[in-house]
């Protein structure tokens, strides 16, 4: 697999990165860490022959392929050396892309984006608000001075995303699949300068990050209180307002 692990230094923080791309969202998406579950809904994208068909990877026969993939770029964000999110449908957690930085295959300074997105999304300009949103936040919360990314010369959907996004095509470049076979793809770039001389309102908005962290008292009066609940015992009324009876069950879940 083409996952980029070397040990160059980047200018781009990942782990930062991730951090603050965690709490993005957009109109219609939201922004959450990669999973093995996500293997599922990308193995489904893939059954769509054109799906792959640009790509530098071949349509996997299984989802254990798709699954292999995914724990390959989950230790890489791991170790800190790339970023990857999934999108998903901000009202129903319905998986639509998933979306990463991570060094250039030529030349480890550069950060690149990459973008896989479900069949089902390629319409209605669900790409361009996610990438321009990840272009946004990247710029926003790092000190990168540029971006790069590159897409088939073939792939005209692709490449009219990233024109759209403000991207500027540099040139043309020879990248082998998986299984050997060279393909011809157009490089593109966007700079700080040029992102900053854009007018146009960012498209992205961020949950905001704690004031402070919970205080350790709190946490172990929490535990102690579900402790007591789990021997027959509590030491708080049972009541839904009781701050010791959390109400947000994992059960209760939006993935």
């Amino acid at each position: 697999m083409s996952i980029d692990t070397k040990n160059t230094p980047s200018p781009l923080d990942f782990g930062t990165l991730t951090e603050n791309l965690e709490r993005v969202f957009t109109p219609r998406l939201v922004l959450r860490p990669l999973a093995l579950a996500d293997a599922w809904p990308l193995f489904a994208a893939t059954r769509n022959p054109k799906f792959n068909r640009e790509l530098l990877w071949a349509q996997p026969a299984s989802v254990q392929a798709v699954l292999e993939r995914i724990e390959v770029i989950m230790e890489s964000a791991r170790r800190g050396r790339l970023a990857a999110l999934c999108a998903v449908v901000k009202d129903t957690g319905e998986w639509v892309s998933l979306f990463r930085f991570q060094p250039q295959y030529a030349d480890a300074s550069l950060v690149e984006m990459g973008i896989w997105t479900h069949d089902r999304f390629w319409g209605d300009h669900y790409s361009f608000e996610l990438t321009s949103s990840c272009i946004d936040a990247a710029f926003t919360f790092s000190d990168t001075p540029s971006l790069a990314a590159a897409t088939s010369a073939l792939n005209r959907g692709a490449l009219g995303v990233l024109n759209q996004c403000g991207l500027k095509a540099t040139h043309l470049a020879r990248r082998y699949t998986e299984q050997g076979l060279e393909n011809e793809y157009q490089e593109f770039s966007i700079t700080r300068s040029q992102w900053m001389q854009r007018s146009r309102q960012s498209v992205f908005e961020q949950v905001p990050f704690p004031v402070a962290p919970r205080p350790l008292s709190l946490l172990k009066l929490g535990q102690n209180s579900l402790a007591s609940s789990a021997s027959g015992h509590s030491s708080q009324p049972s009541s839904p307002s009781s701050p010791t009876a959390p109400q947000d069950a994992d059960c209760a879940t939006a993935d």
